[in-house]
C-alpha cells in the first residue's frame, strides 16, 4: 500500500488503527519548505540535520526544534572586530609670506 493511498482512506480508520510504517500526513502551513507546527518531528529533524545542525540524542519536544529551527533562520549576531583608526598628529607649519613687491 502506498503512502498516497494510506493518507487518501485515513479518515475511515478509527483511531485505535496503527500501520507500521506510517509516515503521517505532512503538512506545511506556509507553502515555504520552512518547518511549523504542522510538521511531524521527524521531519523536522530531517530538515534540520539537512541544514548541518546536529540534533543529538535523547528527547526532544517539537517545540524545541521549532526553535532549533529558529536559531538555523535567525542565527545570533556576531561582533566583528573594527581595527580602531590611529589619529595621525596635525603638524601646522609657519606659511611663508610672499613678498608683492610694495614697500611702503
Amino acid at each position: 500500500m502506498s503512502q498516497e493511498l494510506l493518507n487518501d482512506w485515513r479518515h475511515t480508520l478509527k483511531g485505535s488503527f496503527m500501520i507500521e510504517g506510517d509516515e503521517g500526513v505532512h503538512a506545511d502551513l506556509g507553502g515555504d519548505g520552512i518547518p511549523d507546527s504542522a510538521w511531524t518531528k521527524a521531519k523536522i529533524t530531517e530538515w534540520l540535520t539537512g541544514q548541518g545542525v546536529h540534533v543529538g540524542g535523547g528527547f526532544k519536544t517539537k517545540m524545541t526544534l521549532l526553535d532549533m529551527v529558529e536559531d538555523v533562520l535567525n542565527p545570533a549576531p556576531v561582533a566583528e572586530p573594527v581595527a580602531e583608526a590611529v589619529e595621525e598628529p596635525v603638524v601646522e607649519e609657519p606659511v611663508a609670506e610672499a613678498e608683492t613687491g610694495d614697500d611702503e
